[in-house]
């Protein structure tokens, strides 16, 4: 990710900030140094005194301005940085195709969007001004205790050796905690997401209990992994605490006789004392450093690893274009595998889609028809085999080209939690109410809708549970009547639409669609025994094609489906 001038300009403001007030806060023992030297010597003054109060005064309002200065510069930066990594991690997610989602569940991608991301700002952030401290103020501390007694930064730097060995062996665990503790989050979004999406399954069932206890469960391994991180990270703290503490007795053992013997000045050793105090914060920040870039590391893999992510699915280096006329569809001898599948979903499926006609595709359940649809839209490729619309191959179609003459409408019918009016028009925003109302009335829904509160304003509830099953199957086919395309799949669109006001939907479309490509996936046959070409699907191969009078007339499979469903039909009346 690259920085722009300006913000490039206001990092390094932000950095020069955080530069000076480590300076300053090294000067402060330094005016201590003389004030004490005075005093001992006798030669303090009043005057002399209250100059040094005013500089320590000075150097302390210079310091509270500075963070003024560096905090919202740095802390926004890692802001920015963490909006930025977070639009390209959802660009990314919206580009991979439907064989990453099976693969990787919403709940793990939430948490890398969440948990993930926010470690990343607080290393970028928290992180890029503690590694600065121990840097700069540690350093420059260092370099002050050296100039004012060699002797005694030996002693009181002898611990470090112990302390790199302890730092190094606890930042290991510290890695493998946060990526356990990063899994243990996922796992639990993932719980929480899928509880919530199939709530009204959950009550049905009565599985409140199990699910509470599952939600338990998943909650105790996430505490029991942040717990023992928090041992970990409880002992490398106090292991600094330790470590300054140590190296003050051994300054106070060793440089308490050199003052006494006159070896150094007593201004020297209080300054000497405040420089080991203050390098204890950058000696904590290092723990700090430490910790979060363990953390970031193991989030910024997680995050890293959807960025790298590439869809199969790919875009032709020079793409066609569809033409104006009515789109036509053929395959040619295509197969068909799902990831790790045994069997193919299709197997030398070869058809044709007549442009400017409705083509019907039937089949018992699990015959490979959703599959078929998926593979026209290019959501999958085929191991096997071409298809082609207008004659040319659909892999060298620009995805926009390809699926922006293509409108379709599933049998799960996904709704927003928006108004109707949004919910209709994402196929066409800029429709007018006539268009809206139109599409309504050819999905049998308009009077319904105008019975609604607000009408076509009225806000729906989460994923729209507050219309019917029926209601939101016709509201997502009116929004892709609306759309107008070319090419109109009807994925079992009416199954939870009653027989007459099916019928009267279907008579709706003979006149609205003529002319135009439609194709219509139905389990109910007599949905589409208008088409004029009806395709017969079973274990994934094509069994049958004609139109309704002549498979019946064949007594092949259609017939046989045909007939049950009658007899059912009139069971059930």
């Amino acid at each position: 990710m690259s920085l722009g001038r300006s913000r490039a300009r206001q990092l390094s403001l932000g950095l020069l900030a955080l530069v000076i007030v480590d300076i300053f806060q090294l000067y402060v023992p330094r005016v201590i140094k003389f004030g004490v030297d005075e005093l001992t010597l006798g030669q303090a003054t009043f005057a002399s005194l209250f100059n040094m109060g005013l500089i320590i005064m000075g150097l302390a309002l210079g310091m509270a301005l500075l963070r003024l200065v560096w905090r919202p510069i740095l802390f926004g930066f890692a802001r920015q940085v963490e909006k930025d990594l977070r639009s390209a991690l959802f660009e990314r997610v919206q580009s991979l195709d439907l064989a990453y989602f099976q693969k990787n569940t919403a709940g793990e991608l939430m948490a890398r969007a969440t948990n993930d991301l926010t470690a990343l700002r607080l290393a970028v952030g928290l992180g890029m001004v503690a590694a600065m401290d121990s840097l700069v103020l540690g350093l420059a501390t260092i370099g002050f205790m050296v100039y004012l007694n060699p002797t005694l930064t030996f002693w009181a730097f002898l611990p470090m050796p112990l302390m790199a060995v302890a730092g190094r062996l606890v930042s290991k665990r510290m890695h493998r905690q946060f990526v356990r503790g990063q899994e243990a989050f996922a796992d639990l979004t993932e719980l929480v997401r899928e509880t919530l999406s199939g709530i009204m399954c959950v009550k049905t069932y009565g599985l409140s209990k199990r699910e509470t206890s599952n939600l338990h469960a998943s909650g105790r391994r996430l505490v029991e992994v942040n717990m023992s991180l928090a041992r970990v990270m409880g002992f490398f703290f106090p292991l600094m605490t330790l470590y300054t503490n140590l190296s003050l007795a051994l300054v106070l053992a060793v440089g308490g006789p050199l003052a006494i013997l006159g070896d150094m000045t007593p201004g020297d050793f209080v300054a000497f004392a405040a420089y080991l105090n203050l390098l204890s914060w950058p000696m904590m920040a290092l723990g700090w450093v430490v910790s979060m870039i363990q953390r970031a590391l193991g989030a910024g893999r997680r995050i890293d690893e959807v960025l790298k992510a590439r869809s199969t699915i790919k875009e032709p280096l020079e793409p066609q274009k569809t033409g104006p006329e009515p789109p036509g569809f053929s395959l040619s001898k295509v197969t068909f595998y799902y990831p790790e599948a045994g069997e193919p979903a299709l197997k030398q499926v070869s058809l044709a889609i007549e442009p400017g006609k409705v083509t019907g595709l039937v089949g018992p359940v699990g015959c490979g028809k959703s599959t078929l649809l998926l593979l026209l839209a290019r959501l999958y490729e085929p191991q096997e085999g071409e298809i082609l619309v207008q004659g040319k191959r659909i892999d060298r179609l620009s995805l926009d080209s390809l699926r922006g003459i293509m409108a379709q409408s599933p049998q799960g019918a996904f709704l927003f939690t928006d108004t109707v009016r949004a919910n209709l028009s994402l196929g066409k925003p800029d429709a007018t109410d006539d268009e809206l109302w139109s599409a309504l009335e050819n999905a049998e829904l308009a009077s319904e809708v105008e019975e609604l509160p607000q009408g076509l304003d009225t806000r729906l509830g989460e994923r729209a549970q507050t219309l019917s099953g029926g209601q939101r199957q016709r509201l997502s086919l009116a929004r892709a009547l609306l759309t107008d395309a070319p090419f109109l799949v009807l994925d079992d669109p009416l199954s939870a639409v009653d027989t007459d006001t099916e019928r009267r939907i279907l008579k709706n479309l003979s006149s609205f669609r003529k002319g135009r490509t439609t194709l219509v996936v139905s389990h109910r046959l007599a949905s589409v025994a208008f088409a004029d070409q009806i395709v017969v699907l079973e274990k994934g191969a094509v069994v049958e094609k004609g139109d309704h009078n002549r498979l019946m007339a064949k007594k092949g499979l259609y017939h046989k489906l045909f007939a049950e469903q009658a007899e059912l039909a009139g069971l059930e009346s």
